[in-house]
């Protein structure tokens, strides 16, 4: 390692420089943070000063001229409002600059700020209103083609959580943006998310943290915000209202607190995020391979596996890998009820302590038993020896054991035994498949899309029993009677461990070198 890299891995450890301490504006009553940077700019999760990196959750500092470049982030969430019909949403409520909008409508929010939104007009209550309290916490990356107003946080209120927050009950709702690795099997819509209910906050929290980007946390009840309070929170500059096209700067600073850098290879440089697309194709987790009695194994999510027999030997392969980029949101829900008044009675009366009449003397023990020190100590004894694995391209026959080892007595062997045959050819393999998404570009959920896996003998022997497989994500559904292929072939599906299924095309005869097919399916995006 070079010597210079130490001193920045010992920074990274510790998660950057400390921050100088909060100051409070005595006007306003809202906490500001000075640093050492431009006036306004503040490092939160997804936004960095000049000459940084943007990565979520964190600032990034530049590593080297090699790191890889990483998406920048959107300098704006927005958010959609779902409520009743009818129901107006005032934004900067209680100021000058307040603005009102018929729900639903879609607002551009700065991250790092804490908002104030006014309900008015609600269902079977006149003249009541509702101030929910959004905190913004982080952004979109968005990728080429994507637009990120095109991708809203659903801020949902329900005839429900109305109700129920008008009845004094405090909703805090945590949207998240989802990783698809951990995606939910079900489907949903941009004004129909998938919504959960948790048992506290706390915990809403800790499962979003463990399951995708944390986004906001909306809370909403039945308490009326001071005046003070309404103006601290409308910070002009923060809101792009719809119709307008520029945003004037902040005329505070962000009021979230740093998180840290995160630890990562000094000179890769950071991951790059990967909430924002869900990848299908290729070959993930477990490797492709033929098993026991000519059975495919390493199938797991995502992944396509195509057998085939040439040359006599049963092999596989697979393809391509196919991304489709299509955010999609997920709120944890949690209720807290009050259960009740606690009120502070005082004494009718005053009760005087009576002294003991006598005391109980304490009498010492007279046999005291010792504790007997072990005679002696049985330690760990090490192995003398330690047999690792060894990654080799191809095996020699080894019939003989390899390494003999006794340890106290007992004797242990290490063998290696020749595998049958070498199945898997990632980079020399006769039989090229690839796998596309149609149409191209940003999806949203709900849209349909055509999947096309392409098979092609680039060989010098014929291939013959071609199998396909492909095990979809869980944020893909497969359109029933959607499958055709342009030869002859026995189709079946299967449930896989994601909720989704396993598609399966037995292709019988034989592919001559030069010759291809093709296999189409449609699914929907969840």
């Amino acid at each position: 390692m070079h010597v210079g890299v130490l001193p920045l891995i010992g920074a990274l450890a510790i998660g950057g420089p400390p921050l100088p301490p909060p100051a409070t504006s005595a006007t306003s009553g809202i906490t500001l943070v000075k640093g050492s940077g431009p006036p306004g700019i503040y490092p939160v999760p997804g936004m960095g000063p000049p000459g940084a990196v943007a990565a979520f959750g964190a600032m990034v500092p530049t590593i080297a001229p090699t790191a890889p470049a990483l998406p920048a982030p959107a300098p704006l969430v927005a958010a959609k409002f779902l409520a009743p019909k009818g129901v107006r949403v005032t934004a900067f409520p209680g100021s000058p600059a307040a603005k009102m909008f018929d729900a639903p409508t879609v607002l551009g929010l700065r991250p790092g700020y804490i908002y104030r939104f006014e309900l008015s007009n609600l269902p079977y209550a006149p003249g009541k209103t509702l101030y929910p309290e959004v905190e913004l916490r982080g952004v979109l990356v968005p990728r080429p083609g994507m637009k990120y107003m095109d991708f809203p946080i659903p801020l949902l209120f329900s005839p429900a959580d109305i109700d129920r927050a008008l009845a004094g009950t405090l909703i805090t709702k945590v949207i998240y943006l989802e990783d698809p690795e951990k995606a939910i099997p079900a489907e949903a819509s941009a004004d129909a998310p998938i919504e959960i209910p948790e048992d506290s906050e706390k915990l809403a929290l800790k499962t979003a943290n463990e399951n995708g980007r944390l986004m906001a946390i909306v809370r909403l009840g039945n308490r009326k915000p001071p005046q003070e309070e309404l103006w601290a929170r409308a910070v002009p500059g923060t809101i792009l209202f719809p119709g307008e096209k520029f945003l004037a700067a902040p005329q505070m600073p962000p009021v979230f607190p740093y998180w840290g850098v995160p630890f990562f290879d000094p000179l890769l440089g950071p991951r790059g995020p990967k909430e924002e697309c869900f990848e299908n194709g290729a070959d993930k987790q477990d490797a492709l391979g033929i098993g026991p009695e000519n059975r495919l194994g390493g199938l797991n999510a995502t992944d396509v596996g195509v057998e085939y027999t040439m040359g006599g030997k049963r092999k596989v392969t697979t393809s391509c890998l196919a991304c489709i980029c299509s955010p999609r949101f997920v709120i944890r829900k949690a209720e807290m009820i009050p259960a009740g008044i606690d009120v502070k009675l005082g004494l009718a009366g005053h009760t005087g302590e009576l002294r003991p009449a006598g005391f109980i003397e304490r009498t010492q023990i007279l046999t005291n038993i010792a504790r007997d020190k072990p005679n002696e100590f049985i330690g760990r004894v090490r192995p003398s020896a330690y047999i690792g694995q060894i990654g080799t391209s191809m095996f020699i026959g080894m019939s003989r054991p390899a390494a003999v080892a006794q340890v106290l007595g007992v004797k242990v062997e290490g063998t290696y035994v020749e595998p049958e045959q070498l199945t898997a050819y990632p980079t020399l393999c006769p039989l090229t498949v690839t796998k596309c998404v149609d149409p191209t570009g940003p999806k949203q959920q709900g849209e349909i899309v055509t999947v096309t896996i392409r098979y092609a003998n680039t060989g010098t022997k014929a291939a013959s029993d071609i199998v396909v497989s492909d095990s979809l994500s869980g944020r893909l559904e497969y359109i029933p009677g959607s499958a055709q292929t342009d030869r002859p072939s026995n189709f079946s599906t299967a449930e896989n461990e994601v909720g989704s299924v396993i598609l399966r095309w037995e292709l019988p005869g034989t592919i001559l070198p030069g010759q291809s097919g093709t296999i189409k399916f449609k699914a929907k995006i969840r």
